[in-house]
């Protein structure tokens, strides 16, 4: 019984500090701008230490807060906005961008990850880094270890326990 209310506590802590976090800036109008002046700006997103997701998009700014520490998927994770340290879920961790470890008892999917995916299936266009499941599938720069290993732009498209390509 202790070890339930102790549980509930620290979840509900968690939840206050996810919900603590800035919401996403609103859109400002749009103004003319010279095509020469134009340059792609890297996204600013607000960020937390700890980031707690229970569903795509629940609560609503989970997905586009930064994340340098932890987020957790209870049971599903994900978004557009980075991850910089360790994005653990229950079934589905989706961040599309994680520097850290990137982790899940069944599915990590993401567009880039700088370190490690580890998850029974694990998907990624560019892994700088290790993906470790029993399924992986990556589109270009990846190192797989698995049963069955699958990179697109590969020399071998498809390889048991081992495959990669740099």
């Amino acid at each position: 019984m202790k070890k339930q209310f102790l549980a509930m506590a620290i979840l509900a802590f968690l939840a206050l500090g996810v919900s603590a976090a800035e919401p996403a800036p609103a859109a400002a109008a749009p103004t003319q701008v010279p095509a020469a002046a134009t340059k792609m700006q890297p996204q600013s997103y607000p960020w937390t230490f700890i980031n707690l997701q229970f569903f795509p998009e629940v609560p609503s700014d989970a997905g586009v807060t930064e994340t340098y520490g932890v987020k957790v998927g209870a049971p599903i994770s994900g978004g557009e906005a980075p991850v910089n340290g360790v994005e653990a879920s229950v079934l589905w961790a989706g961040s599309n961008e994680v520097n850290g470890l990137q982790c899940s008892l069944i599915t990590c999917q993401a567009e880039e990850v700088t370190g490690i995916q580890f998850s029974l299936v694990n998907m990624s266009v560019k892994v700088c880094g290790l993906q470790l499941g029993i399924v992986n599938f990556a589109d270009d720069e990846t190192f797989q270890i698995g049963l069955l290993n699958f990179v697109e732009n590969g020399p071998i498209f498809c390889l048991p326990i081992v495959n990669f390509n740099f």
